[in-house]
């Protein structure tokens, strides 16, 4: 019995073999098939899976499958490859006669040729044949699904030019148009040029439309062997080009709302990495609570191990860290006062800093690259080679992390020395220094590391400092300490040194030198002259000498740990004394000639006229500048601000009363006032 081939109709003969093709992941079933026809469909299932191979081949060096795995790999990705495949593997898939065509497509000789329609159904066979399951995750393995979906994400462009010649030479082709790239396969020499483009880039595109051109130029999209070379395509009609255009407005639509989604949650995950981090750092404790220093120790930990995100998204006020607080963290920022970006964004300069590209050392290891973050309660320090973290948080403020912290000097070379909590908590018999060692071939970072070091310093300081002044003004034993020292001083050296400008601007200077506490605390205006007077220094160094050891002496008798903050409350209640101690000599020897209503102007006539004494020496001007300041009648409490607008004011005073008829210019007394001390101005503004 004579049997007809399943598939074209030919009787198949007596003597004939009668081939069978059971293929279900490719739904092809023939129980009898002429030689021929068998041929053709074994050759059609062969380029399907070298499709498929070819396919699998790239996608195998693609990072993002590397690290996620192919059921990762979005639709659109697997159409562009599965494009690029086709045309590589079997160009003449629109061929009638093409074993691909006679197998999956299965024209008739009365269908004309349809390049996209054929593309659409072979791509979903080959999708389905190697990647059903990223297509049934994302809801396209039905036939009607997937040729919608390639319908409005994709688009075909037959015979068009395009600029991928030699300078920009116009070359026929046909183009496979998607949100994730281009293929361009030429026609007169054929080539084929793939131009991926990444899954969360925005194509910006510019039409140009006329009587004699229709062109799109895809601006940020270029080609592989030129990345300023942008690729333009030159369309057949204006139709052609909105087509065009209207297909990249819904690519990019499309991409917005994929970069919305996994940017969503990208910072889902993120902050679960943050909460796990936070719950070993205060467990039991509610998130609502926790200080805004332990959230960005947190969260720069995690933006340093994820690499989707990246450091500059710290400061940004768009960025990754600040969204995040909006996000999940409204009430701890609500709990610090800040309520916008800015804030945010100001907090983070003013009280953190993080910074790389230094060498730190740690112990007898090795020194290694590192990276750090520092805030006002904690910071966390990363090792790159060891990979070894420092995390230190703590809830006070102001803290000793910062303190002490010394800039060493070895071979040429600034070190920064920062030694840390643990090695100063040993007892006094294991005070071997645990400590961290950073230096760099960029002084800035190591001086930029130092200012913060210093200017956290500057807050425990202050604190510890406020707290034993606070104790020296309670407990008189305390308090008579520190003034029998401060009268040795004076009994020694005598009243005239702070009479004397030169004298006293240097023992200021000297005394805030290297100190940054005394350099607070003492403020002497950058603009003050250094010579104003004698230009001669004498006792400064002798009385430098007697106040460093004064404040040794105050050191041990207080129990004070911190040598500067033992300078500190000498400071404050020697600068004190001289002024009261210097007023009461000056009413000893010149007598209480002020009266309750007089200001600078009004005293000083008072004291150009004084019989007893010598107006012009330094030191009876010093000791009634000292009794203008104790009284209030000079505002500042300053005695160097105060000294050269106290002389111009006396020597005024003086020239009106010796020179009645000066025919000079004269500025008028009132504006003379308040041009020397325009503090008194402001405070009488003020009344």
């Amino acid at each position: 019995m004579k049997t007809p081939c399943n598939k074209c109709g030919k009787t198949i003969g007596f003597f004939d073999r009668n081939y069978k093709i059971d293929n279900e992941k490719l739904n092809i079933k023939y129980d009898g098939l002429c030689g021929d026809c068998n041929n053709v469909l074994k050759k059609g299932i062969e380029k399907l899976d070298d499709m498929y191979q070819w396919m699998m081949n790239n996608l195998k060096k693609n990072k993002d499958v590397q690290k996620n795995g192919m059921v990762s790999v979005e639709a659109d990705l697997l159409i562009l490859l599965a494009v690029e495949a086709l045309f590589s593997v079997a160009p003449d898939y629109y061929d009638l006669n093409s074993p691909l065509n006679q197998t999956f497509i299965r024209a008739k000789e009365s269908r004309g040729v349809d390049r996209q329609r054929d593309i659409v159904r072979i791509v979903h066979i080959l999708l389905l044949y190697g990647f059903e399951a990223n297509l049934k995750d994302q809801g396209l393995d039905t036939t009607r699904n997937f040729i919608a979906y390639m319908i409005q994400n994709e688009q075909f462009l037959e015979e068009v030019e395009v600029n991928c010649g030699v300078e920009d030479e116009l070359i026929k082709a046909n183009v496979f148009l998607s949100r994730r790239g281009l293929i361009i396969d030429t026609l007169d020499n054929p080539k084929l040029i793939y131009i991926s483009i990444p899954s969360d880039v925005l194509v910006d595109y510019q039409v140009e439309s006329s009587e004699i051109i229709n062109e799109v130029i895809l601006k940020n999209v270029f080609y592989p062997w030129d990345k300023k070379k942008k690729v333009v395509l030159t369309l057949v009609s204006e139709s052609v080009l909105f087509s065009v255009a209207n297909a990249i407005d819904r690519f990019n639509q499309k991409t917005s709302k994929l970069q919305d989604k996994l940017k969503k949650d990208s910072l889902e995950y993120f902050n679960d990495q943050v909460v796990e981090d936070l719950e070993k750092i205060k467990p039991g404790e509610f998130i609502e609570a926790i200080h805004l220093d332990c959230l960005l120790l947190c969260i720069v930990k995690n933006l340093k191990s994820q690499k989707m995100f990246s450091m500059e998204a710290l400061f940004d006020p768009k960025g990754t860290a600040i969204e995040l607080l909006w996000a999940y963290y409204r009430q701890n920022l609500r709990n610090m006062g800040i309520d916008n970006n800015e804030k945010i964004v100001t907090y983070l300069l003013k009280n953190c800093l993080y910074t790389e590209g230094f060498n730190i050392k740690h112990g007898n290891k090795p020194s290694d690259k590192g990276w750090g973050f520092f805030t006002t309660k904690g910071y966390i320090i990363y090792f790159r080679r060891s990979r070894q973290v420092f995390f230190i948080y703590t809830e006070t403020f102001p803290n000793p992390l910062y303190h002490p912290c010394n800039r060493v000097t070895y071979e040429d070379k600034q070190y920064l020395q920062l030694i840390m909590n643990n090695g100063r908590s040993l007892g006094e018999e294991q005070r071997e220094l645990d400590e961290l060692i950073f230096y760099s071939d960029e002084p800035e970072t190591i001086t930029q590391m130092e200012r913060f070091f210093e200017r956290h310093n500057l807050y425990y300081q202050m604190e510890t400092f406020l707290k034993k002044q606070k104790e020296v003004q309670r407990k008189r034993e305390k308090y008579l300490q520190v003034q029998r020292i401060i009268n040795h001083i004076f009994n020694d050296f005598g009243f005239l040194p702070y009479c004397i400008y030169d004298e006293w601007y240097v023992i200021q200077t000297e005394l805030k030198k290297d100190d940054i506490l005394l350099n607070k605390l003492i403020d002497t205006d950058a603009g003050l002259r250094k010579n104003y007077t004698l230009g001669q220094i004498t006792y400064a160094p002798k009385i430098i000498e007697a106040f460093n050891r004064g404040a040794e002496a105050v050191q041990n008798s207080l129990n004070i740990v911190e040598d500067s903050v033992a300078r500190a409350i000498l400071w404050v209640a020697f600068k004190e004394a001289v002024t009261e101690t210097l007023s009461q000599e000056w009413v000893r020897i010149a007598g209480e000639i002020l009266d309750k209503d007089d200001n600078a102007l009004s005293a000083f006539f008072k004291y150009v006229n004084l019989k007893n004494i010598e107006p012009d020496k330094v030191y009876f001007m010093g000791l009634f500048i000292y009794h203008l300041m104790d009284r209030e009648i000079l505002q500042s409490d300053n005695f160097l601000e105060n000294y050269e607008g106290a002389v111009r004011i006396f020597l005024e005073c003086r020239r009106v009363i010796e020179e009645p008829k000066f025919e000079g210019t004269i500025l008028p007394m009132d504006e003379l006032l308040e041009e020397v001390f325009p503090m008194k101005k402001k405070e009488e503004s003020n009344l």
